[in-house]
């Protein structure tokens, strides 16, 4: 059994009178975040948002990485924390493909150097102009392209805790029991 688990993420957006609005390319990526810790943790949690330039090479590109707990440990309990990080640059942006194709960024969560969970999004960029994003200028204009974000996709993998457990390393737990997907939020 897991000590501690992500129960909820939201993608948080700058906010008008008239709800949420697209974020920009240049508008940081902000994440609401709620940990279950079922039991005490000796030491801090890493949370790192990573940029996915190319799938097949595995080198991701860290945009941001915070330590959360209590330095050191995690006390038991529902706890809430707002994660910011810079987007990804327009370098990698274009390494990925482009920015009018489709590519990765995920929350990845650590407990003495083992992931046990990942959030995964998919990424594009769409034009604020439905003509323009139906024809495409030859030159990216950057200003008015807005960033979208999937739903989530969660993994979480069982690791060894503070306990002793017999299994080493990590197990990848399927996605369908990992959690649900509810309107840009996802709850485990």
């Amino acid at each position: 059994m897991a000590a501690c688990s992500i129960s909820n993420v939201k993608v948080l957006t700058p906010t008008s009178d008239a709800g949420p609005e697209p974020c920009r390319v240049e508008d940081d990526l902000v994440f609401e975040v709620t940990l279950d810790v079922m039991q005490e943790l000796k030491e801090d949690l890493l949370f790192r948002c990573m940029y996915v330039t190319d799938s097949a090479s595995g080198k991701d590109v860290e945009l941001e990485s915070i330590d959360v707990g209590d330095g050191p440990g995690v006390r038991q309990g529902v706890q809430r924390f707002r994660f910011e990080s810079s987007p990804p640059a327009q370098s990698a942006i274009e390494a990925s493909g482009g920015p009018l194709e489709v590519a990765g960024l995920y929350l990845s969560a650590l407990y003495r150097g083992e992931e046990f969970c990942r959030v995964g999004y998919y990424v594009r960029h769409d034009y604020d102009d439905p003509a323009l994003q139906e024809d495409p200028p030859a030159t990216v204009d950057w200003a008015r392209l807005r960033r979208v974000l999937s739903e989530p996709c969660v993994t979480k993998f069982q690791i060894p805790w503070d306990t002793t457990e017999a299994a080493h390393g990590r197990k990848r737990v399927r996605e369908e029991d990992a959690g649900l997907c509810a309107g840009g939020t996802w709850v485990g």
